[in-house]
């Protein structure tokens, strides 16, 4: 299994790729692309590259800097029995549902439930605090902007342990546990660099959940899904899970073969907080649009600190959302066994790609992104 860190590989490989292009608007532009003419040129480019990067299949949501969109599909969601792939598939989104959990966590301090300088042992349990170094000096601030220092449980030793006993129903506890034996349980004292850790956002669902007194899935569900009616968005593992229109993934494995990962043969129980959510590309999109007209938060300085982006991660990271290379916007990036999520909009230019597909490939997001985002220009 891929760790999930190599999700942020992207936006440096991005960044020598789209190095030569701009959506920047010029004065002698041409008129816009008629939407159909822009749809048949994003559906050219996911169907060649779903056939040369041997990819199962992959849905897409494409907007230009003109208001043009594209929704479309193409190959299978299920190669057993040659399901096509469809622009309302659900597939798990991994990491990009960190800014869901992010967005939670921010309008809980909205309503004073806590602040950024508050520790997380001023609210969990001595005993989650004592498993680590450092442990009563982390902030929630730190937690969500990835500088706390804390070990990333999902190590070599982690995944090898998820493919033995795949069908394990991991705890968020056994999962800090397992970050809290593995080199001394830290990176670097907190505050003083930027690690991606996916153990950060494990410790600030337990943190929601105390101070609501609420699962993080009705937490998120009540404050995000419901007012925004993402209908086809949801947490996987312990909310009940729809079956219908929903994605196999497939992961290679060393002999050549893929491995069908389902609710059955992979379960969702060792992402959790950090990546367990399920939903579409154009839900992912509702998403992205509301957060930045200001439909989520009370007040813009919410929105403004969640997007300042971190010195100590080199201006890539903010507040459980990442800002991408030139002109691609904010988002976020996942990852996880036989799936991958890319999601990405510039809120000045209301452009968007929003890409999901079932089978990993380390080429396909850049194959994908680099000539939709060069039609954005036309």
């Amino acid at each position: 299994m891929k760790n999930t860190l190599t999700m942020f590989v992207i936006s440096i490989l991005l960044m020598g790729i789209l190095s030569g292009t701009s959506c920047k608007k010029k004065d002698n532009d041409p008129a816009p692309l008629p939407d159909s003419t822009f749809t048949q040129k994003v559906e050219k480019i996911l169907q060649d590259q779903i056939v040369q990067h041997g990819v199962a299949g992959a849905t897409l949501y494409a907007r230009d800097t003109k208001g043009n969109e594209a929704w479309i599909s193409g190959g299978l969601a299920n190669l057993d029995d040659n399901t096509p792939m469809n622009r309302e598939i659900k597939m798990r989104i991994a990491s990009v549902s960190k800014t869901f959990l992010a967005v939670v966590v921010l309008q809980l301090m909205e309503e004073g439930a806590f602040a950024f300088a508050d520790k997380f042992s001023d609210y969990l349990p001595d005993s989650l605090t004592a498993l680590f170094p450092f442990g009563t000096d982390i902030t929630i601030f730190q937690l969500l902007g990835h500088t706390s220092g804390l070990y990333d449980f999902e190590d070599e030793q982690f995944v090898g342990m998820l493919l033995e006993d795949p069908s394990y129903h991991w705890t968020p506890w056994e999962l800090l546990i397992h970050a809290s034996t593995a080199d001394s349980a830290v990176f670097f004292p907190p505050g003083t660099e930027y690690h991606y850790s996916n153990t950060n956002y494990i410790v600030l669902g337990l943190l929601v959940e105390k101070v609501t007194g609420l699962s993080l899935q009705q937490n998120i569900r009540n404050r995000i899904l419901t007012p925004l009616n993402l209908s086809n968005t949801y947490s996987g593992g312990l909310e009940v899970v729809p079956q219908d229109n929903y994605a196999v993934g497939y992961f290679p494995l060393p002999d050549g073969s893929l491995m069908p990962i389902t609710d059955q043969t992979i379960p969702l129980y060792f992402e959790w907080a950090h990546g367990q959510m399920i939903s579409t590309v154009h839900d992912l999109w509702l998403f992205f649009d509301a957060l930045f007209k200001m439909e989520i938060y009370q007040q813009q300085s919410t929105l403004d600190a969640m997007l300042t982006m971190s010195p100590l991660s080199g201006y890539t990271y903010g507040l459980g959302i990442n800002k991408f290379p030139q002109q691609l916007g904010y988002g976020h990036a996942g990852d996880t066994a036989g799936f991958y999520t890319f999601a990405t909009i510039n809120p000045e230019t209301g452009a968007a790609i929003i890409l999901c597909f079932n089978q990993y490939s380390e080429t396909f997001t850049n194959a994908i992104v680099t000539p939709v985002y060069a039609l954005f220009s036309l």
